[in-house]
């Protein structure tokens, strides 16, 4: 069932997680290891089969983390690979966050023999992991570098037109053109469990003759010209529509996505 886990995703969220310079190793588990949304560090999975491997060679490209293929060497009879885990090694399992639970991988479960174990990362556009849509690629490659901080930053969210066209080469704000409306906070802001949400935004009144197409969110940096753009949000309820003059409130959804979610569904 491949996906994260829900406290390593607020780490990554929170800008403590940088793929490109972070030591992250990857683990082989036991088939007999129940994966739970409540596991945060290494310490916590229980005995691991063989001896954790870093990541070579990374690479993070539009948002997509990949390595080298692993090399576990050989391995001891009489244990059956179920899983591999990733996650960031600070030299205390205790402290080391894990990020990515990954079962259906080539050759899994497997039994160990006493042979040489290797693991295949995906060849497909996932890799090792993706971060995808609503999110800009340029964007989700600085959330892998820990270069945006959804508690911290001073992250906006905006209007954009109907007629603004999406492109993945977008990076930052000019690139999008006129908003409408002004700009507002993203108040209230919490990552918990790999999920961001807000409070609703309220634009007031908005000058008549403009059609909202999408919502945006971006790091304001006090330069438009460096303000990254951080994801296009266009499965809102009510859009588009178009402006008469009065008021307009944006409620975030209810649903487990929120405003939206590194966690699969």
């Amino acid at each position: 069932m491949n996906t994260s886990y829900p406290k390593g995703m607020e780490k990554l969220l929170s800008g403590s997680i940088n793929a490109s310079t972070d030591t992250l190793k990857a683990a082989l588990l036991p088939s007999g290891y129940a994966f739970s949304v409540s596991h945060e560090f290494v310490s916590q999975l229980g005995s691991i089969i063989g001896t954790a491997q870093p990541l070579l060679n990374k690479t993070i490209t539009g948002g997509v983390l990949d390595a080298d293929d692993l090399d576990f060497g050989a391995l001891a009879p009489g244990s059956t690979i179920g899983s591999v885990v990733i996650f960031k090694d600070t030299g205390n399992t205790s402290t080391s966050p894990v990020l990515f639970f990954l079962d259906t991988v080539t050759g899994l479960p497997m039994a160990t023999n006493g042979g040489a174990v290797t693991i295949p990362w995906d060849n497909g556009v996932k890799k090792i992991a993706r971060i995808n849509l609503p999110i800009y690629p340029k964007a989700a490659e600085k959330m892998w570098s820990g270069s945006i901080n959804f508690s911290a930053d001073n992250i906006r969210v905006a209007l954009l037109p109907s007629a603004y066209v999406y492109d993945a080469a977008h990076e930052f704000l000019p690139d999008v053109g006129t908003l409408i409306g002004s700009a507002l906070p993203l108040d209230g802001r919490s990552v918990a469990g790999g999920v961001l949400d807000a409070d609703d935004a309220n634009f007031g009144a908005l000058a008549a003759g403009s059609t909202i197409g999408s919502v945006l969110l971006y790091k304001d940096t006090g330069t438009p010209a460096t303000s990254p753009l951080i994801a296009r949000i266009t499965d809102v309820l009510g859009l588009p529509l178009s402006t008469n003059g009065g008021g307009l409130a944006l409620q975030w959804s209810n649903g487990a996505a929120r405003i939206f979610s590194l966690v699969p569904a």
